[in-house]
């Protein structure tokens, strides 16, 4: 199909750049030791991807979650995830 439809990438070169900071940061640490600690970085690099494809600053979006946890406030959703799905 890639092909046929100009529109479709000959290559996931992008699904390799988005992936490209986990494996360096699992290759560096050497893993990790806890499930907590595997928790922490698959929503860590969640956070900085979604923040990167939103054109959002990923420092100052988590910054804002704290900020909301400290306060016991709703997280910050930004309205681009909001689109598809009502949020609260």
């Amino acid at each position: 199909r890639f092909m046929s439809d100009e529109d479709i990438p000959l290559t996931n070169n992008e699904a390799e750049r988005a992936l490209r900071g986990y494996v360096l940061w699992r290759k560096g640490s050497y893993g990790v030791c806890s499930h907590r600690g595997e928790l922490f970085r698959q929503r860590i690099l969640s956070l900085v991807e979604t923040a990167k494809r939103l054109g959002r600053c990923p420092q100052e979006w988590l910054r804002a979650i704290v900020k909301a946890c400290i306060e016991k406030t709703d997280y910050p959703i930004p309205a681009e995830l909001c689109a598809s799905s009502p949020c609260r």
